[in-house]
């Protein structure tokens, strides 16, 4: 959302123009995510219109990310996308790696992080989808309740075990050859 970027243009007119949002830009010409967020969480209409805008965009670069991996050999890239499930992007991926959090510490987090109301929390926790629908659909499940020293060890053995599955499958095509 950066003035000059390829989705700010169309972010601006509609929610401007189109379906106005009053008030989402800063001094600077950004859009202010966190009042464009009290604008489109809690109203479905105009998150889809949000998301309709921004996700091509961001599947856009999601796929240069992992074409550029590739052709720099590397084993594995990680996609840190929060949508990746809402916005179906699995076949990107061969793994879907989620962190979850009871919903009260979610709000917690929120509020700290970025100022926000609670009841603004609730609305953007509302809008994404639950914990039970991201364990359903992930490979690896992580848990960051706990100290971070704890959560980087879940990661770890995470890695680990994914370094292992793709030993494993090398090992299996060569052995097909």
């Amino acid at each position: 959302y950066v003035s000059g970027e390829p989705n700010r243009c169309p972010v601006v007119l509609h929610c401007e123009i189109c379906s106005p949002i009053p008030d989402i830009r800063n001094e600077d010409g950004t859009i202010n995510r966190r009042a464009l967020g009290r604008k489109v969480f809690g109203n479905k209409e105009k998150l889809k219109c949000l998301t309709d805008i921004v996700w091509p965009e961001i599947a856009l670069l999601v796929k240069k990310q992992i074409r550029d991996a590739g052709e720099k050999g590397e084993t594995v890239c990680v996609v840190d996308a929060a949508v990746l499930l809402e916005a179906g992007w699995t076949d990107l991926v061969h793994e879907v790696w989620v962190t979850i959090i009871p919903e009260e510490e979610a709000v917690a987090r929120i509020t700290r992080r970025d100022g926000a109301s609670e009841e603004d929390a609730r609305r953007r926790l509302a809008s994404q989808w639950t914990n039970a629908q991201q364990v359903e659909r992930a490979n690896v499940v992580l848990c960051t309740l706990w100290e971070p020293e704890v959560t980087q060890r879940q990661v770890q053995k995470a890695w680990d075990l994914l370094q292992e599955r793709i030993s494993q499958r090398r090992r299996n095509l060569s052995s097909s050859l």
